[in-house]
């Protein structure tokens, strides 16, 4: 459910050819796609989405999410419906690289609502990224399935506490530590968690292993697969 596609800002990058790789080495069927934080993105992510919209056409296995940025008030809106109609099925968020906070987001989710999508929302312990920052927002949309990327790292017992209280929360537990993401399936189970890789920041086969050490051959039907088909509606 987290892999990303171009070079970002910082140096990493991942072509749709190493994700291909990566994803039959580790036996992964699917896989969701989106774009990384780039220099000359466009406006709400226009030029890194349409790169997006090519792969997921000549690869069926590919999944596509729109990047949106909050920002851009109507021409995020714009583009949202754009990719919408040319097959993506879902939206990342990053409020922190955009820096935005959640009320900023608000009417741009409003209409992924309408949509029944799914949204994946970076989240961390900085405040316009941590949950209970969130938490409203997950409220007043209860049709939106939410995805919290990386468990909230630092703030992840925050992330277990809003997904206990909001069913159409999720959490995605790639770059966390081993343990960290067994407090998280302790506490939520594996009925609340679905499996990232964050490529190309991390890797499907260290997430994986996390995953596999922790979790039971049942657990692990539904991390891998039966959540994601929910959340997509499949």
């Amino acid at each position: 459910m987290h892999l990303h596609l171009g070079r970002s800002r910082d140096g990493a990058k991942v072509t749709a050819l190493e994700i291909r790789r990566a994803m039959k080495e580790n036996d992964i069927d699917r896989g969701v796609v989106f774009a990384i934080d780039e220099e000359k993105a466009g406006f709400s992510y226009e030029h890194t989405n349409n790169r997006v919209l090519r792969v997921i056409s000549e690869n069926s296995n590919l999944i596509g999410f729109a990047r949106l940025d909050p920002r851009a008030g109507e021409r995020a809106s714009c583009e949202f419906r754009r990719c919408v109609r040319a097959g993506m099925r879902g939206v990342k968020l990053h409020p922190r690289s955009e820096k935005f906070y959640p009320q900023a987001a608000e009417e741009l989710i409003a209409e992924i609502e309408k949509e029944d999508l799914p949204i994946l929302l970076h989240t961390s312990h900085e405040e316009n990224c941590r949950p209970l920052s969130w938490s409203p927002v997950f409220r007043r949309h209860p049709k939106v399935p939410f995805i919290l990327a990386h468990g909230a790292k630092d703030a992840f017992q925050e992330a277990i506490a809003v997904a206990e209280k909001n069913r159409n929360v999720w959490l995605e537990t790639s770059t966390l530590s081993y343990w960290r993401t067994g407090v998280i399936l302790k506490s939520l189970g594996a009925s609340r968690v679905v499996f990232g890789s964050d490529l190309p920041y991390s890797h499907p086969a260290v997430e994986r292993l996390k995953l596999d050490l922790l979790l039971s051959p049942s657990g692990r039907r539904r991390v891998y697969s039966e959540n994601p088909k929910k959340i997509l509606g499949e």
